[in-house]
């Protein structure tokens, strides 16, 4: 391949416009050629064969399958560039992504019956965020479907947690766990007072005296 363009050139021009039913001049005009930066895949055509073509006829994505999340506007703290996410296929597996890109332009949510309704706003807009995936095969065979994404927006290490139901309110404000080792006798000496934190998947994250790893507590019924 070279910059000359020579009569054998124009001939596979001239066959590659016979083949689009194209009138046969031996020369390519500008507009005539749309370049991409790698392989393409065609998403969808608007228009048949014979159609008058207008706006943008057909659309095209990356050979690389992606996903593009609609986040919303005002909860975009976790969407940042090289940013991890867990992405959860139809098919029940869960697949590693990463963030490539956080749109700039927030869109709102169209709302049925006009502009005159109640509700709608700066918190329903959302942004477009497109997560890559550096393991193509992981996909399996899918080429589309809808995905849920989950992202880690708090971490915390080597902590201790009990389930959420586990917790107790005490009579005198805050939250006590009942310890399954304690005496039963005396009034309120079942329960350990604690301090909560982090809550995550039916867990929640506690601290207090006499509470270590290991310590066995009830779930009340």
């Amino acid at each position: 391949m070279d910059d000359s363009f020579t009569e054998l050139t124009a001939r596979a021009v001239r066959a590659w416009q016979r083949d689009l039913g194209l009138p046969r001049t031996g020369r390519v005009g500008i507009g005539d050629v749309v370049y991409g930066p790698g392989g393409v895949r065609v998403a969808s055509a608007a228009v048949r064969v014979g159609d008058r073509v207008s706006g943008n006829p057909v659309s095209y994505t990356s050979t690389s399958r992606m996903v593009t999340v609609n986040a919303r506007a005002d909860r975009l703290g976790w969407a940042r560039r090289g940013g991890r996410v867990t992405v959860d296929l139809p098919d029940g597996r869960a697949v590693t992504g990463t963030v490539a890109s956080v749109g700039r332009d927030a869109t709102a949510p169209e709302r049925a019956g006009g502009d005159g309704g109640d509700g709608g706003g700066a918190g329903e807009a959302t942004v477009a965020v497109v997560i890559t995936f550096a393991d193509q095969n992981s996909l399996g065979r899918l080429e589309s479907g809808p995905v849920s994404v989950r992202y880690a927006s708090q971490r915390r290490a080597d902590v201790l947690a009990v389930p959420v139901a586990a917790l107790v309110a005490l009579a005198e404000g805050g939250h006590g766990l009942e310890r399954a080792d304690a005496e039963t006798s005396g009034a309120g000496s079942r329960f350990t007072p604690v301090t909560t934190g982090l809550f995550a998947d039916g867990k929640v994250e506690v601290s207090g005296d006499g509470i270590r790893e290991g310590t066995k507590v009830r779930i009340p019924r």
